[in-house]
């Protein structure tokens, strides 16, 4: 015969009061029971296995639990917003991730938007990065690219241009180069402009003055 088991267990609300975060535990004081300090709880997580999720509560935030009837043990399900902690959006269409550093990570579902926002570094790295779009525009006073730079489109700068060369020649271009309302200067010396010296007939002309 089936040994016959009495379960008991209470859905209570407390606040952080430590947290191992190696662990990924906590121990919660709970009012409701006279401010009883639980145990180190575990806290449920989205996944835990091959796909991990890690985040943890602050001390001094609001969380629910399961305590069982002794309340030695159980599980803390998650924090809850309240009238200290507020929650960042208001619409249901809105998946947020919001932290104390300022940092924000959201997608709205409804206009598609991805929005990330950091005071710090973004780093993706990766063997191949591919990014496709109909328009992409690099908002900074500022761009550098590290290696070799393959433009397989049209190239239109409308700042100027400034460079300078590595081991060899500072440019090289095949094929023709057209200027239209300038002129091609080197060393000082006007291509439209300069003049040649001692110029005889049948003769070869002087350095460009």
């Amino acid at each position: 015969m089936q040994k016959l088991y009495e379960f008991g267990a209470t859905l209570q609300f407390g606040l952080v009061e430590a947290i191992d975060a190696g662990r990924h535990m906590l121990k919660v004081n709970i009012p409701a029971l006279e401010n009883m300090h639980t145990d180190w709880l575990p806290m449920l997580t989205a996944a835990a296995g091959g796909n991990c999720f890690y985040s943890l509560p602050d001390e001094g935030e609001l969380v629910a639990c399961i305590l069982d009837a002794r309340g030695e043990s159980g599980v803390v399900l998650g924090a809850l917003y309240n009238q200290s902690d507020t929650a960042p959006a208001q619409s249901n269409d809105m998946w947020m991730k919001q932290f104390s550093n300022g940092t924000v990570i959201s997608h709205d579902r409804k206009s598609g938007e991805v929005y990330i926002q950091t005071s710090g570094t973004v780093v993706v790295q990766a063997d191949t990065v591919l990014v496709k779009a109909s328009d992409i525009t690099l908002d900074a006073p500022s761009t550098t690219a590290t290696g070799s730079l393959l433009v397989q489109g049209k190239l239109t700068y409308q700042g100027g241009m400034a460079g300078s060369g590595g081991g060899s020649a500072a440019a090289s271009i095949a094929g023709t180069i057209k200027v239209k309302g300038g002129d091609v200067v080197a060393d000082g010396k006007s291509l439209k402009s300069h003049t040649h010296p001692d110029l005889t007939s049948g003769g070869n002309t002087g350095t460009p003055n």
